[in-house]
C-alpha cells in the first residue's frame, strides 16, 4: 500500500504490452468486427450511468454515514436552505458569520440546481446533482466523437474513457463543488466551436464563467489556443477578452465588497505581496527558469506532482500529446494551474480542482485521434489507453466507492439512530455550533456554525459535539467552563451541550405548558 502508484505504473506497463500484442494478434478480427449504431449507443449510455451511480453513491453514502464534513458540504446544505427560503445564496458556517458564498467565490451558477433542491429539499439532493452534472459530460463528449467521425467502437473507447476517467469521480472526494460544471460547459463549448455554432459557444462560455471567477483562466487558455494553434482571432479574441473583463470584474467585487480573492494559493509566485495575482504573472514572464523549477516543487516531498501527471495523462494513454503540431500541446496547459501553486491540495486527484483539466485534455485526446492515419496505431493506442483507465479507476476510484457501501451495509442502523436523535432533540429554530461532520445534517436553520472555527464563543444555545473523535474535548472543556451543561447524549457518539439559562427556560416553559393542559382539562 505504500507504493500503490507504482505499482499502479507496473501493471498497466504489462497490460499495455498484452494489449499490443492481442490487437495485432486479432488485426483480422479487428478489420472486420462491426457494431450496430444502436449496441453503440447503448454502451454510451451504459458507461454514463456507470459514472453517474459511483459518483452519486459515493457521495450520498459519505453524508448518511456523517463521513461529509463541513467543508465542503455543510456549507452547500445551509446555503441552498437559505436559497429556498429567501432566494439569496447567504450562509453561516463557511465564514462563520452571515454572508453571502458570493462574497467568497463568484458562482451564480447554482442556481441551476435551485429548482430541483425546490422539489427535493435534501442534502441528498446535492450530491445526486452533481453527480448527474459530471455524468452529462459525455453528452459532449460523444458528440465531439460523431463529429471528428470516430467509428462505433471507438466512440464507445473515448467516452468510456470520460466515465471512468479517475480524476472525474476522485474529484468528488469531498462532496459537492461548484467545478463539477466545468466538464459540461467546458466540452459543450470546445463542441459548438468545431461545428462553428457561435451563438451557442459563447452562451456556453457564459455558462462556464458563471462557475467560478477563476473559470475565466480556462477561457482565457482555450483563446489562447484559438489564437495560436487555430488562428481564429475573431473568436480567440472575443473569448481572451470577455474572459479578461470577467475576471478583472470579479476581482474588484470581491476586493471592495467580499472577503478578498484567494492569491495566497500561488505566493511562491508572488514576490510582493501588493502585486497581488499580477505578481505570479510578472514572475512567469520575467523569470522562466524559476517558474520550471516549481512545477515539481513540493511542500512535504511526496511526489504530488508527478502522481498528478501520471493520474492525470496515463488513463487517457497520453493521447492529449499524439499529435505533430506542437501548438496544440497548448490544450494541455491548464494542468499548470495546478503544477505551479505550492497549495498542497491542489496536485492531490482526491479534490475538485481537476474537473477543468480533466476537460481540456479529453477534448486533445478527441482532436488528435482523428490525425492518426494509420488504422492499427490508433486502435492500439486506444485499447491501451482503456486499459490504464480501467486499471487507474480500479486502483484510485473504486476504494472510494465500495468501502462506502460495506460500511453502509454494516451500520446503517447507527447511522439512522443517529439522525433521528439529531432530529428530536435540536429544535428548528435554534443556533447552533456543531462538530464538522454533524454539520450538514443541522444545516436546515437560519443560524449553525462549524464550533472549530467558532471559537468558543457563548451566543449559540446547543453546541453538538461528534464524540466519535476525541478532538471534541477542548470544545467540550470551553463550553462547560461558560455555563453549557449536557443537554443529551446519544452514547460515544454524540454530546449536546446548552446554555444554562436557556435549560432553565425551557423548564419554565414546559411547566407552564402542564399547568395550561390541568387548567384546560378542568375547564373540559
Amino acid at each position: 500500500s505504500k507504493n500503490v502508484e507504482w505499482f499502479l505504473i507496473s501493471v498497466i506497463f504489462v497490460y499495455a504490452l498484452f494489449v499490443i500484442w492481442c490487437t495485432r494478434a486479432l488485426a483480422n478480427v479487428w478489420e472486420y468486427a462491426k457494431m450496430h449504431t444502436t449496441v453503440m449507443l447503448s454502451l454510451v449510455i451504459v458507461a454514463g450511468l456507470c459514472c453517474f451511480g459511483g459518483i452519486a453513491t459515493m457521495g450520498v453514502l459519505r453524508y448518511k454515514a456523517f463521513a461529509a464534513p463541513n467543508f465542503d458540504f455543510g456549507i452547500w446544505c445551509n446555503m441552498f436552505y437559505n436559497m429556498k427560503k429567501t432566494g439569496l445564496a447567504m450562509v453561516t458556517c463557511e465564514r462563520d458569520m452571515l454572508l453571502s458564498h458570493f462574497a467568497v467565490h463568484v458562482s451564480p451558477v447554482y442556481y441551476l440546481i435551485l429548482p430541483f433542491y425546490y422539489l427535493f429539499s435534501t442534502p441528498e439532493t446535492l450530491q445526486i446533482a452533481q453527480a448527474v452534472v459530471l455524468a452529462a459530460g459525455i453528452v459532449p463528449v460523444f458528440l465531439l466523437a460523431r463529429h471528428f467521425k470516430l467509428s462505433n467502437p471507438q466512440t464507445v473507447l473515448v467516452s468510456a474513457l470520460y466515465a471512468f476517467f479517475p480524476i472525474i469521480t476522485t474529484g468528488c472526494s469531498y462532496d459537492l463543488h461548484e467545478n463539477c460544471f466545468l466538464p459540461l460547459f467546458l466540452l459543450f463549448t470546445f463542441y459548438f466551436y468545431e461545428i462553428k455554432k457561435p451563438i451557442p459557444m459563447y452562451v456556453c462560455t457564459i455558462l462556464v464563467l458563471s462557475v467560478k471567477e477563476d473559470a475565466a483562466v480556462y477561457i482565457l487558455l482555450f483563446a489562447l489556443f484559438l489564437l495560436v494553434s487555430e488562428r481564429k482571432y475573431l473568436h480567440g479574441g472575443i473569448l481572451a477578452a470577455a474572459a479578461i473583463g470577467y475576471f478583472l470584474l470579479c476581482g474588484y467585487l470581491l476586493e471592495t465588497t467580499g472577503t478578498g480573492m484567494m492569491s495566497n494559493r500561488y505566493d511562491n509566485l508572488i514576490f510582493d505581496p501588493e502585486d497581488g495575482l499580477a505578481g505570479a504573472i510578472k514572475t512567469i514572464l520575467v523569470n522562466p527558469g524559476y517558474v520550471l523549477t516549481q512545477l515539481f516543487a513540493d511542500t512535504d516531498a511526496k511526489w504530488d506532482k508527478v502522481m498528478y501527471i501520471v493520474y492525470t495523462l496515463l488513463p487517457l494513454g497520453f493521447l492529449p500529446f499524439a499529435t505533430k503540431k506542437a501548438s496544440r500541446w497548448l490544450l494541455i496547459m491548464p494542468m499548470l494551474i495546478n503544477l505551479l501553486t505550492m497549495y498542497p491540495y491542489q496536485p492531490r486527484i482526491g479534490f475538485q480542482y481537476h474537473f477543468g483539466v480533466a476537460a481540456f485534455l479529453v477534448y486533445a485526446m478527441l482532436k488528435n485521434l482523428p490525425e492518426i492515419e494509420a488504422p492499427e496505431v490508433r486502435r492500439t493506442l486506444l485499447s491501451i489507453a482503456a486499459a490504464a483507465c480501467l486499471c487507474s479507476y480500479i486502483v484510485v476510484a473504486l476504494p472510494l466507492i465500495t468501502p462506502r457501501l460495506q460500511d453502509w451495509q454494516k451500520k446503517q442502523d447507527k447511522y439512522a439512530e443517529m439522525e433521528a436523535f439529531l432530529e428530536e432533540t435540536v429544535p428548528e429554530d435554534a443556533s447552533v455550533a456543531a462538530s464538522t461532520y454533524l454539520l450538514p445534517h443541522l444545516a436546515d436553520r437560519d443560524e449553525i456554525f462549524e464550533v472549530h472555527y467558532h471559537k468558543n464563543k457563548p451566543d449559540i444555545k446547543y453546541v453538538v459535539l461528534d464524540t466519535r473523535y476525541s478532538s471534541y474535548k477542548p470544545f467540550y472543556e470551553a463550553y462547560t467552563e461558560l455555563g453549557y451543561t449536557v443537554f443529551a447524549q446519544l452514547d460515544t457518539r454524540i454530546m449536546i451541550l446548552q446554555q444554562q439559562r436557556e435549560r432553565i427556560s425551557n423548564k419554565k416553559q414546559k411547566e407552564k405548558e402542564k399547568a395550561f393542559r390541568q387548567k384546560d382539562k378542568v375547564i373540559r
